[in-house]
């Protein structure tokens, strides 16, 4: 698939090739690139990008896919993005083109221990590069029986210290929102990683996760797990955690990302001073959120759904909501919801406990290898490099009420 290459050897060959080096991304993964690449003397011709990126730290001319493929020779590429690698992959194969590289190598030959840039603290920076090989080592594992799943979203509260009109994890149509029952998710957790070769992460979130007084025990329990790498809390910084909720934090396989909403994230600061006084790992940034936060069935063609689920940025991230495992984290949370008809081949329900553990096993691994789409990709506008941004954190003063399913949705 992507080429194997020394790094020593690549790097003469890049410096003395007149062949452009481009880097298909000009997000954060595209400037972590150029600056290993910077650092080992190599000269970036160009970032591709599918949007109209304006960012005065790139300094290096952005190119779409178009005018990608019209370029000569045989430009060096290198994929700088951590989801939808596969399929990035084929996009630049279908250009006839050869020398298409991973960026593990050139990361892990790169020492970031003291740079500070493009709004990433060094906890970013590690974490990022870490996802990226997790990625990567993901596809070249995806014929093997182990199972390796990349993230798991464990929803430990329906309720939000906010009220978002567009969070894309639907929180704004909960009338009633609850926190997770204890007992459910330590006995599903346990069935999940009893047949899980490798977890990369467990993401907690909600709504905010520090509204459920019992984040800490919930915490404590996943670091137990030996195969499972980190645990990290998504939290908007409005409530600051405190005893058992406080001191799980400390831990140095936990990281909290926040997310910073303005006005809205009261105690940011409070949050960066505590966290910098313990010694406890965090990333914090500002939010672009895409248009994919309301439930509006599209009739769609199967190769529409095809398209738009195997480019979409969430389609790696497996949901735990209440005893159930879903695929992404709209499709658990509006079928939570009642919102579309269930189909329960878009979810492993683990709320039984008679079902063997084998069979949990071989649910889990179809519904993490063979999936092309879901049921609720026809409520969903995506969440690809099509969808429009939109202003983040938009409050809302009541919940939103679910709209009424389309008569040919259910046929």
């Amino acid at each position: 698939m992507l080429k194997n290459y020394n790094i020593n050897h690549l790097v003469r060959t890049l410096k003395t090739s007149s062949d452009p080096v481009v880097l298909f991304g000009a997000g954060k993964y595209g400037k972590l690139a150029l600056h290993s690449l910077n650092k080992l003397g190599v000269k970036v011709s160009y970032f591709c990008d599918d949007e109209n990126r304006n960012d005065l730290y790139l300094k290096t001319p952005v190119i779409t896919p178009e005018e990608l493929s019209k370029l000569g020779n045989n430009p060096h590429i290198f994929i700088c993005c951590s989801y939808a690698i596969e399929p990035i992959f084929f996009r630049i194969k279908e250009m006839k083109y050869e020398n298409i590289y991973d960026c593990v190598n050139l990361f892990e030959n790169t020492d970031f221990s003291d740079s500070t840039f493009a709004n990433m603290n060094f906890n970013e920076i590690r974490r990022r590069v870490e996802l990226y090989k997790a990625e990567c080592n993901s596809l070249q594992r995806s014929n093997v029986e182990a199972l390796d799943i990349k993230y798991i979203d464990i929803v430990v509260t329906e309720a939000c210290s906010m009220k978002c009109q567009s969070c894309s994890n639907l929180m704004q149509y909960y009338l009633k929102p609850k926190n997770v029952d204890l007992d459910l998710l330590f006995k599903s957790v346990d069935k999940i990683m009893e047949v899980t070769d490798n977890l990369y992460e467990f993401r907690l979130l909600g709504g905010e996760p520090f509204v459920n007084v019992q984040i800490g025990k919930i915490v404590n329990k996943l670091l137990k797990y030996k195969n499972a790498k980190n645990v990290v809390i998504y939290s908007n910084a409005t409530i600051i955690p405190k005893g058992e909720n406080f001191e799980c934090l400390k831990n140095n396989k936990v990281l909290i990302d926040i997310t910073d909403y303005g006005e809205h994230s009261r105690k940011h600061k409070e949050y960066i001073e505590l966290f910098e006084a313990n010694n406890i790992r965090y990333t914090t940034n500002v939010p672009i959120w895409t248009d994919s936060g309301t439930i509006n069935y599209q009739k769609k063609s199967e190769e529409k759904l095809k398209h738009m689920f195997k480019n979409c940025c969430v389609n790696d991230i497996m949901t735990l909501l209440n005893g159930k495992l879903y695929r992404c984290p709209f499709s658990a949370n509006i079928m939570n919801l009642n919102a579309i008809p269930i189909d329960k081949t878009d979810l492993v329900d683990l709320t039984n406990d008679d079902k063997k553990i084998e069979t949990i096993k071989n649910e889990i691994n179809n519904l993490n290898k063979n999936k092309n789409y879901l049921t609720a990709c026809s409520y969903c506008n995506g969440r690809d490099y099509t969808v429009p941004k939109i202003k983040a954190a938009i409050q809302t003063k009541t919940p939103f009420k679910i709209p009424a399913a389309p008569s040919e949705a259910s046929n």
